[in-house]
C-alpha cells in the first residue's frame, strides 16, 4: 500500500516534533463532534477517503515517534445531512445533530504528548517535505475477528481529547492497526452496500469506555454523495 505524505517538523522549546500528513488531504471526508453528546463523533467519507485514512492509521502504527495529522475542517460537506432513512442499528443518525468540524490527530502513547501543546505545534510547522510511505498489506489485520470494545480496549486503551479544533486519539501500534480495518472495510464494502440494502447506509462504530461505560464512539459512515462534485467512488 502506498500513501503520499508530507513530513513536517516543528520545534517547541527544547522539544522537536515530526508531523505526518496525507498528501493531499482526502476531499470527501468530514469529522464532526455531535452537539448532543460531547464524547460522540460522526465521520462521513467516500471509499477513496476511507482507504487513505485506513492506511494513515497503519502508518501511525509504524511511526511511534511521529504525530499523524489529517486536516478535515475545510472539507466539503456530504450532500445528505441525515441517514436515509436510519442507521443499521435503528438509531437516529448522530450526524443530524453534529455541529463542530474537527481535524484528526493520531498520537502514540509513548510520546507522552500533551494535547494542550497541539495548537502551538501546528502553528510552528514548516512547509514540509513530500515523501511516499510504502506499507505491506499484511500490516492490516482481518476486520471483525473480535469486537473491538470487548477484545482490545482492556489491553490497549484508547484515549481521546479535543483541543484546538482537533480530535486527538492516543493509543499504541496494535490498537492503530486494528482500528485501520474499520476504515478499510468501508473502502471495500461501502460502495456495493446500496445494491443489497438500499434503505440503509453502511457504517462502522468505534466505541471505547470512560469510567467503565461505553459512552464514547466514532460513527463512521460511507457516503458517496458530496456537494461540489458529481464523482461517485
Amino acid at each position: 500500500m502506498r500513501l503520499p505524505i508530507t513530513v513536517h517538523r516543528a520545534r517547541l522549546g527544547k522539544h522537536s516534533y515530526r508531523v505526518i500528513r496525507p498528501r493531499p488531504t482526502p476531499p470527501n471526508v468530514v469529522l464532526s463532534q455531535c452537539s448532543t453528546a460531547a464524547s460522540e463523533y460522526d465521520m462521513r467519507l467516500d471509499a477513496r477517503a476511507a482507504h487513505r485514512i485506513g492506511v494513515a492509521w497503519l502508518l501511525a502504527a509504524r511511526s511511534p515517534r511521529s504525530l499523524v495529522h489529517i486536516p478535515l475542517r475545510s472539507s466539503r460537506s456530504p450532500a445528505s445531512a441525515r441517514c436515509e432513512p436510519e442507521c443499521f442499528r435503528h438509531e437516529e443518525c448522530p450526524y443530524s445533530t453534529a455541529e463542530r468540524p474537527l481535524d484528526l490527530l493520531l498520537v502514540h502513547r509513548g510520546l507522552q504528548f500533551r494535547p494542550s501543546r497541539w495548537k502551538e505545534v501546528r502553528a510552528r510547522l514548516d512547509n514540509g517535505r513530500p515523501e511516499t510511505a510504502e506499507l505491506p498489506t499484511s500490516d492490516a489485520p482481518e476486520f471483525g475477528s473480535e469486537p473491538f470494545e470487548f477484545h482490545w480496549i482492556k489491553r490497549y486503551p484508547l484515549r481521546q481529547h479535543v483541543h484546538a479544533e482537533t480530535l486527538l486519539l492516543t493509543g499504541n501500534a496494535p490498537l492503530f492497526r486494528e482500528l485501520s480495518t474499520y476504515f478499510l472495510d468501508i473502502a471495500g464494502n461501502g460502495p456495493g452496500s446500496h445494491s443489497w440494502n438500499p434503505r440503509k447506509h453502511y457504517c462502522n462504530e468505534i466505541r471505547w469506555p470512560e469510567i467503565g461505560r461505553y459512552d464514547q464512539e466514532i460513527h463512521i459512515v460511507y457516503d458517496e454523495r458530496w456537494s461540489g462534485t458529481d464523482t461517485k467512488r
